[in-house]
Formats: C-alpha cells, structure tokens, sequence
C-alpha cells in the first residue's frame, strides 16, 4: 500500500479522499492556506505542504482539475525536495459519477416504466442537459434557466446569509439557441427561460420521472424541491448537485431543510461536488 499526501484541501480534496481505492493510504492534506492547517477535513488532518513531507509519502495527488494551477503546485513540490510521483485526478473529467448515476437511473427507470417527463433546473451551457436528453431520448426535457446568469434577488439572500460569494450574472454566458444546437434530441425539449419558480406555472399538471437540480444557490433550491418531488412518479429520482460543496453552501441548506420537514434521508453520489440522490417512495 502506498502512502499518498492529497494537495489541495477544498472541495475536489474531500471527494478524491473518498475515491482512493485500497492501494493508498492517505497521511494527510497539505495546503497554502495557513487557516487550514491543524484542521482537519473528512477526518484527514491538514498541514502545510512542507510538513507533509514528514509523512513520508511515496506520491502526491493533487486535488484540482485546473491544469494551471497543478503545474504550480508540482513545481512547488518539487521546489520542496520531493521528487516521487504526482498523481492529477484529470481522468475524473473523463469517468463521472454523477453522470454515470443518471445514466444508471435511467436504465431502471426505463426497465420499470416509471412514467414522466424528465427536467433540469440550472442548464448553464447544457453539458448535463445533453446527457439527461441522451440517456431519456423518448421523453420531454424541459430546461430551466435564466440563461442571464444568477438573478440579483437570489444572490441577495446568499451574501444576507454568508452562503456563497456568488454574484449576479454569475454564469451568464449562455443562451437557449447554444443548448440546443448541442441536444441530441432537441424536438423533445422545452426551454422555460426566466426566473424561477415564476417559469414552473406552465408545468404544475406535469408528472417527471427525473429531475436534475442544479440551481447552486438557496433560494431556488428551496422553490424546486417541492415543486418537483411533489410531482415524480412513484420510483422517480431528484438528483441535486452541490448538496456538499464549499462553494454554495445554499444547495445543501436548502436540501437538508426539505429532508428534515419531509422525513427523508438523501443519497449521497461521490461526484467532485457532492450531489445527492432523493426517490419518490416505490409503489407497494
């Protein structure tokens, strides 16, 4: 077994420590920021990059998807004294589980014929979009989204309450004709563009199947949860993204709030932004 010393104790380090299989032991996080170090994170303790040397480790993995950023820190490895292996989680951006999740869902749902359109709140440049049209390619997707960025009302209630740093027209570079040139499937997708939960008016008699929430911030986390769930099949499937991330924290506010008013237990999905799983209850 190899002693591995993860890079980068934020939101991509906490998941990665939960994916390293059983031929590595993981010592420690190291990270730049001094305010992290005697800490811990998902149990691993913190510490500067040059106390993770004293671990002994025979690799690194550094804990970020960004190319730039892990060329500075393997220089600064390197400039350390540590000359072993560096581990780059960049097959993550290839295998992901929160798609191959949905994809799996989807298969049951199709062999169960749960009933039911399927939906997205939060589209951005349709990179999950295309995937929930492909996988569910005989049934209406409808796609929520500003398609302008985070409205100025909802990044309000995020600095009132110190959720996120997010800032109006944050994501804003987008537009419903750049989705749907990449659909695969695009005569089975409605676009409902505007805020939210204003835009849902139009889909209160639907039934869905599979819903993906993706609205990062809390106030329309908080307005799609019931809408939506109120309105799945029996069987079907919300799958809510950033329910655990550092970045936008209103995600898993939002969701925690709805799990302790419903009386429901999320699933959690060990994606690299800490999606859950909520399920209608199966038919008796």
């Amino acid at each position: 077994m190899k002693t591995v010393v993860l890079f980068g104790a934020g939101q991509i380090g906490a998941m990665i420590s939960r994916l390293m299989g059983t031929e590595y032991r993981i010592s420690c996080f190291a990270d730049n920021s001094e305010g992290k170090w005697g800490t811990t994170l998902a149990g691993i303790p913190v510490v500067s990059p040059r106390e993770s040397l004293l671990y002994d480790p025979d690799c690194f993995c550094l804990c970020v998807l960004d190319e730039e950023r892990a060329g500075q820190m393997e220089a600064q490895i390197r400039q350390l004294g540590f000359d072993g292996p560096v581990l780059q989680p960049n097959a993550l951006k290839t295998f992901d589980a929160r798609a191959a999740t949905m994809r799996l869902l989807a298969e049951q749902i199709h062999e169960e014929n749960i009933p039911g359109d399927v939906a997205e709140l939060g589209v951005f440049r349709g990179d999950f979009a295309v995937l929930i049209n492909a996988a569910f390619s005989d049934r209406t997707i409808h796609l929520f989204d500003t398609f302008e960025g985070f409205p100025a009302k909802d990044v309000e209630i995020e600095q009132a309450q110190g959720l996120s740093r997010a800032k109006t027209g944050d994501f804003s570079e987008t537009a419903k004709d750049i989705v749907d040139k990449r659909l695969l499937y695009p005569e089975q997708a409605v676009f409902h563009k505007g805020y939210f939960p204003a835009t849902f008016r139009s889909c209160m008699e639907k039934t869905f199947a599979f819903v993906s929430v993706d609205a990062d911030l809390y106030a329309p986390t908080v307005a799609a949860l019931p809408l939506f769930f109120d309105r799945l099949s029996p069987g079907g499937v919300l799958l809510i993204h950033d329910v655990n991330s550092t970045q936008f924290s209103g995600a898993g506010k939002a969701v925690r709030e709805f799990c302790a008013e419903r009386g429901l237990l999320s699933m959690p999905v060990c994606d690299l932004h800490g999606s859950v799983v909520l399920r209608k209850a199966w038919r008796a």
